[in-house]
């Protein structure tokens, strides 16, 4: 019996471990396709990377930039700069709230 849940426990950590190289591996892919200018890849590892981990601030702060700088989509700019408030629980001490908070002030003031 102890040995069915210490294999039950070491499987538990192998998929948590699995899923963080995922995580981690779509947010590099991020990085570099932001670095070479192909924001249509970022935009598309953004939207994997939200289906794996759907309360990811970082990935929703990004989808909102490219969403507003490179695809002239404000609306969904807004949707994302909102959803990092959200998820983020408007904690100002979270940098990316903060900067979400930022973004979502000056686009306003663009559209308005």
């Amino acid at each position: 019996m102890v040995a069915a849940i210490l294999r039950q426990v070491a499987r538990r950590e192998d998929v948590e471990s699995e899923r963080a190289a995922l995580l981690n591996a779509l947010r590099e892919h991020i990085g570099r396709a932001l670095q070479e200018g192909r924001f249509s890849f970022a935009d598309h590892f953004c939207d994997k990377l939200l289906a794996e981990d759907p309360r990811d601030l970082e990935g929703w702060l990004v989808k909102g930039h490219l969403a507003w700088r490179q695809f002239g989509s404000p609306e969904t700019a807004l949707a994302c700069f909102r959803r990092v408030l959200i998820l983020g629980e408007f904690e100002s001490s979270n940098e990316y709230v903060a900067q979400a908070r930022s973004s979502l002030s000056r686009l306003l003031a663009q559209l308005s």
